[in-house]
């Protein structure tokens, strides 16, 4: 995906790719009201360099999330995956959670459904606690454990 400067387009498209609406990108991407969020889609406003970042770096991570997945089940079916329809919901079973998860979430969840095969969604499927797709939302991936690890190792040396 070439990423010189998301044109206005572009930044629809990717905010649709992470189910996310314009209020919640405002709020929690661009730190702005809808309306900024809506001039910069209609392309009356360029869009920040930060927010290109950062729509960037939440779309590597889903990208990172499928591959994992599919790496995971190496081939074979998906099978159900439980799906959240509400923020609420969500947080039931990740409650150190956000909104943006909870869109990514749904992200990765609609590709799986779509693209990766077999996959089915339903609110009450069993959770597979084991599964890397429940791991990684919960924050408790080997490498994520790591990565707080390190980053509590050399907190305050700075300071």
């Amino acid at each position: 995906m070439p990423w010189n400067e998301l044109n206005n387009y572009e930044l629809q498209a990717v905010r649709r790719l992470l189910c996310l609406d314009v209020s919640e990108a405002a709020e929690f991407i661009g730190r702005v009201s809808s309306r900024t969020w809506q001039y910069w889609e209609s392309g009356r406003s360029k869009v920040p360099d930060d927010v290109e970042t950062e729509m960037y770096a939440l779309v590597s991570m889903r990208n990172q999330v499928i591959e994992s997945v599919f790496d995971e089940i190496n081939g074979d079916d998906p099978g159900c995956i439980r799906w959240y329809h509400t923020l609420s919901a969500f947080k039931e079973d990740f409650p150190e959670s956000n909104s943006v998860l909870w869109r990514l979430h749904q992200s990765v969840c609609a590709y799986l459904f779509a693209e990766g095969g077999n996959a089915s969604l339903d609110a009450d499927a069993p959770l597979n606690k084991d599964s890397f797709l429940y791991q990684w939302f919960a924050g408790t991936t080997n490498e994520q454990l790591k990565h707080r690890e390190f980053e509590q190792k050399f907190k305050g040396l700075d300071e």
